[in-house]
């Protein structure tokens, strides 16, 4: 039969292994709290460099697509030069612009 003193010190030992795992158990609720905070952070972190990232590959090929027809859009930018100047003049061939009347 154990002794008191063997049964106390077992209940002492018990409190303080409860009271260990109780603080084991508070420590990992916030460690899980940081490391999904963290995880957040990283995530908007590589949410903005891919979106950074998709810009950049959008404004690349938006350059390869100009560059490679510069001659169709500079035919077309020339085209709408002439058809603006065209209605401006509304047909009219080209003259000199008339002498403001004299005064005497």
């Amino acid at each position: 039969m154990p002794s008191v003193f063997e049964q106390l010190g077992a209940l002492i030992s018990s409190i303080f292994h409860t009271f260990e795992a109780a603080l084991g158990s508070v420590i990992a609720v916030f460690q899980s709290i940081l490391t999904t905070i963290f995880h957040l952070i990283g995530t908007m972190f590589a949410m903005v460099g891919t979106a950074i990232k998709g810009l950049a590959e959008t404004f690349e090929g938006l350059i390869k697509f100009f560059l490679s027809n510069i001659v169709v859009i500079g035919a077309l930018v020339g085209a709408f030069f002439l058809y603006t100047a065209y209605q401006q003049r509304r047909g009219r061939s080209i003259t000199a612009k008339p002498a403001p009347p004299r005064k005497n």
